[in-house]
C-alpha cells in the first residue's frame, strides 16, 4: 500500500526542486484575489518551485456544493492557472473526534468542485488537519479510511493527501498519506538539525516542517538548505502564528531558498 501512495510526491518532485512549499492559505482572498497576491507573486516568480496550497473557506469547504462567494471562485481559479501549484482542500478531523460522516461530506464537496463549469476550481488533494498522533487501532482505522476515501473520490490524476498532527506521528500513519507534518511550531522552538533528527530518517522524504512566528532576521535560506540536505519533503515559514497574514518578502525568501535547495 505504501509504495502506491508514495507515487504522488515522487511524480510531483522529479522535474523540479527536491523540496516543496506547503502553504496554509487560510486568509480571505478579497476582491479579485488581492489578499492572495503575495502568494501568487512568489508562485509566478519561481516557476520551478512546487507549491501545495491549502484552501480553507471556513474550517473546510464552507458548506456543501460549489462555493457561493465569487471571490473564492476567482482566487482558486487563479491558483489553478499555475502549473507549479496543486490546491488541497482543508478537512478538520478534530483528532478523530469529528464524525467520520462529516469528514466524508467535506471530501465529497471538494470533489464536486471539479464539475463547476464557469471556472477551474477543482481541488487536487486533501489536507487533513488536527490528526491524532496517538498510536492506536482506532486512530489508524479512522485515518486509513479517510485517506482511502480521498484517494478514491477526489477526481485528480495525482491526489496528494497530507496529514497534519503538527508533531511526531506513529510511523504506521505514514502508510496512509503522501506527506506528514511532523513539526508545526514557532521558530523559537525549531532547532534545525536537532529537530530534523527527531523525524525517523526513513520517513523524512514524506515529512513537512511548518514554522511560524518567523522573525525578519531569520536565515531562511540556511534553514531550508539544511532541510533539503537532510531529505525533508516540504516546508513553510510564516511571519505570524496562525496563517492570518501573507508576508510577501518572506514568501519570496522562502521560494528563493527552496529553489536553491
Amino acid at each position: 500500500m505504501k509504495s502506491l501512495l508514495l507515487l504522488a510526491p515522487l511524480i510531483f518532485a522529479l522535474p523540479t526542486t527536491s523540496i516543496f512549499i506547503l502553504l496554509p492559505l487560510y486568509i480571505y482572498p478579497g476582491t479579485s484575489a488581492s489578499a492572495w497576491s503575495n502568494a501568487t507573486a512568489a508562485i509566478a516568480a519561481y516557476p520551478k518551485v512546487q507549491w501545495q496550497v491549502i484552501v480553507n473557506v471556513n474550517s473546510g469547504p464552507g458548506g456543501t456544493g460549489y462555493p457561493t462567494d465569487q471571490n473564492y471562485i476567482t482566487a482558486i481559479k487563479d491558483l489553478n492557472s499555475y502549473p507549479n501549484v496543486q490546491t488541497l482542500g482543508y478537512v478538520d478531523t478534530d483528532f478523530t473526534h469529528r464524525a467520520y460522516s462529516a469528514v466524508v461530506s467535506d471530501i465529497d464537496t471538494y470533489a464536486s468542485w471539479s464539475g463547476y463549469t464557469s471556472a477551474n476550481i477543482s481541488i487536487a488533494g486533501i489536507f487533513f488537519d488536527d490528526v491524532n498522533n496517538t498510536a492506536s487501532n482506532a486512530v489508524n482505522t479512522y485515518m486509513r479510511n479517510a485517506s482511502a476515501y480521498a484517494y478514491a473520490n477526489v477526481p485528480s490524476d495525482i491526489t496528494p493527501v497530507v496529514f497534519n498532527p503538527g508533531s511526531l506521528a506513529p510511523t504506521t500513519l505514514f502508510s496512509y498519506c503522501d506527506t506528514m507534518v511532523e513539526f508545526e511550531n514557532a521558530l523559537s522552538v525549531y532547532k534545525n538539525d536537532t529537530t530534523i533528527a527527531t523525524i525517523p530518517s526513513a520517513y523524512r522524504d514524506q515529512s513537512a516542517i511548518l514554522v511560524y512566528n518567523t522573525a525578519s532576521t531569520a536565515n531562511v535560506k540556511s534553514l531550508v538548505h539544511t532541510m533539503a540536505i537532510d531529505g525533508v519533503e516540504a516546508v513553510y515559514f510564516s511571519a505570524d502564528c496562525c496563517y492570518n497574514t501573507l508576508n510577501g518578502a518572506l514568501l519570496m525568501q522562502l521560494a528563493a531558498a527552496v529553489q536553491a535547495g
